[in-house]
């Protein structure tokens, strides 16, 4: 997911065509695009490409504070499986006071049954901030047996964020829960280096070959970039 799990989101030919009727609007709206690659999928504190490279691109629709995407990542957790996230929110500012809330749907094309449906996984993402310090709540509210939750507190010192997360499986065994740690140092805004590491409070790693438990140090090195297509 471009934001958590993340991200990459929505119908980008209707977000497109909407600012084509919207006359005067259409100077405010901005449309790009972004490719990735790492060398594994970072996701809430762990790698879920077990342990293979991430390749992902997504194109992203935003105009006064809304905004809409989609984005499509490989995921190598599973044999030949991918995911695509869609998404849309709204976010501004006062002040030093930040704040942006969206909703998130991801799909599992590998998934037999995981289409646009009852099974899909979906986060309700609320993010504030306050100068270098912020704080991000994902809320599950898919329909199945699970609906969990994840929060973040992170603060910006130069070019490096450190993250404390805690994760929260509702009607998961138990077990499910743990908490992260990351260090991110930005080398300039397309290259990233994450130290993470994940607390052994017991959990099953989704990283292990076998879901036992794996909480060693991990290095994510991420690089992406941008392209103005308005």
């Amino acid at each position: 997911m471009k934001l958590s799990k993340k991200l990459l989101p929505l119908a980008v030919s209707a977000s497109i065509a909407a600012p084509i009727m919207m006359g005067a609007t259409v100077a405010q709206a901005d449309v790009s695009a972004t490719v990735s690659v790492s060398n594994f999928y970072l996701w809430r504190g762990q790698s879920i490409s077990n342990p293979g490279a991430q390749v992902a691109g997504s194109i992203d629709y935003s105009n006064s504070g809304f905004y809409a995407g989609a984005w499509a990542s490989s995921e190598g957790a599973f044999d030949n499986s991918s995911e695509t996230d869609l998404y849309l929110g709204y976010g501004g500012s006062v002040g030093d006071f930040g704040y942006d809330l969206s909703y998130w749907k991801y799909l599992y094309p590998y998934c037999s049954g995981c289409g646009l449906g009852d099974n899909d996984l979906s986060d309700v993402v609320l993010s504030l901030s306050y100068g270098p310090v912020s704080f991000t709540g994902y809320f599950g509210v898919e329909s199945g047996s699970t609906k969990d939750r994840y929060y973040t507190l992170s603060g910006d010192i130069d070019k490096f964020t450190l993250t404390f997360g805690m994760y929260q499986g509702q009607n998961a065994a138990d077990g499910a829960d743990y908490k992260s740690y990351q260090v991110a140092y930005h080398f300039n805004d397309e290259l990233t280096f994450t130290l993470s590491k994940i607390s052994d409070d017991g959990y099953q790693a989704i990283n292990s070959p076998t879901w036992g438990y794996d909480t060693a140090p991990t290095l994510n090195v991420a690089y992406s970039k941008t392209f103005d297509l308005k």
